[in-house]
């Protein structure tokens, strides 16, 4: 029952994320163009849409109030997203990053907007394994959360 509430949650932000994703992408790259690499920027967005929201409703559910959930989300989305960004747009180049999760997600989104290969079936399974694992974490801290309230 858990899993079913938090699947209905994680469908409604995965569908927003990917109709926002294809109107941004008919605009900035035009709708001819965008049809031939599109299905590539789908699945990235999808992946990356999965993980966020599936973080964000863990840290919603684990921080107590607004405030911290806020300033929490907010350091964790300035730390991980920032090196990679920069390292991303800038040329910057820092041996560490190659272990940075967020890192693979960038340059597969990127790839995927200038029609190379986006990534290799290891990437993809370690995507799902993290979905996966975000999502149990979800159930668990949902269950336990709702075992408090009574």
């Amino acid at each position: 029952m858990k899993g079913a509430f938090i699947l209905s949650k994680l469908s409604v932000f995965l569908w927003s994320d990917l109709i926002f994703t294809c109107l941004l992408t008919w605009i900035n790259v035009g709708i001819s163009d965008s049809l031939i690499i599109l299905p590539a920027i789908l699945a990235q967005a999808g992946i990356l849409s999965l993980i966020m929201s599936l973080t964000g409703f863990f840290c919603a559910v684990l921080l107590s109030d607004f405030k911290q959930f806020s300033l929490f989300y907010l350091i964790l989305a300035v730390f991980a997203s920032a090196p990679v960004f920069l390292a991303g747009q800038t040329g910057v180049s820092w041996k560490w990053l190659a272990w940075h999760p967020m890192h693979h997600l960038f340059t597969a989104m990127k790839s995927a907007y200038f029609g190379k290969t986006a990534a290799s079936f290891p990437y993809y399974l370690v995507c799902m394994g993290a979905i996966a694992i975000l999502f149990y974490g979800a159930c668990y801290m949902l269950a336990r959360e709702t075992a408090k309230e009574g």
